[in-house]
Formats: structure tokens, C-alpha cells, sequence
């Protein structure tokens, strides 16, 4: 039976960490409340409003957070979810932003 074959690292790359969230948020994502409400808001603001602001039409395919849930934990209560604290993205916008966020520690 063949085996797999190993990687050679080079002494001189260094090892990439990958990001490291500081709060595990599939209690929140990965509920049915969410997934629906994501689905729903994504039919009601169809077009990414970074793409609008920039004159063009994109749709979107994100339902995104305005603040993260250290500054308004309340924009997480599943049983209160509200559009105030939701915005439409595009792919592109969303990691742009979440990356930002990430990085801005």
C-alpha cells in the first residue's frame, strides 16, 4: 500500500499562524434563528451597500454585522434580531471588512 507522501519544509520559510478568532461564534451562525433571518434580510436589501456607494450594482451575498460583538452584544440576541444592526455586503466587501476587523487589534 503507498503512502502519503511528505512535505519538506524549507529551514528558512516561517511556519503561517492562521487567524485566531477570539470568540467562538457558531453557537450563533450555525442556529436555525439566524440562518433564516440571514436568508430572509438577503431578499429584502438584495444590493451590497459598499458596492452602492461606489456606483456600482453588486448583489449581495453576506448578511454582516455593523459592530463586532465586543461593541454591541446586543446585535447578537437571537431572539431581538433587528436590521439596524445588519448591512448587505458583496463577498469582496465582507472579507475586506472582517479583515480589517481582525487585524485592527
Amino acid at each position: 500500500m503507498a503512502t502519503a507522501p511528505t512535505v519538506k519544509r524549507k529551514p528558512w520559510h516561517v511556519e503561517r499562524v492562521q487567524h485566531q478568532r477570539t470568540k467562538d461564534m457558531r453557537w450563533f451562525y450555525n442556529s436555525r434563528k439566524w440562518r433564516n433571518f440571514s436568508k430572509d434580510y438577503k431578499v429584502r436589501h438584495p444590493w451590497c451597500v459598499d458596492c452602492e456607494r461606489e456606483g456600482v450594482v453588486k448583489a449581495s451575498k453576506v448578511t454582516d454585522h455593523i459592530k463586532t460583538y465586543e461593541e454591541c452584544p446586543e446585535a447578537f440576541d437571537l431572539d431581538r434580531l433587528d436590521d439596524k444592526y445588519f448591512q448587505p455586503q458583496c463577498t469582496s466587501h465582507h472579507n475586506k471588512k472582517s479583515g480589517r476587523e481582525a487585524h485592527k487589534k
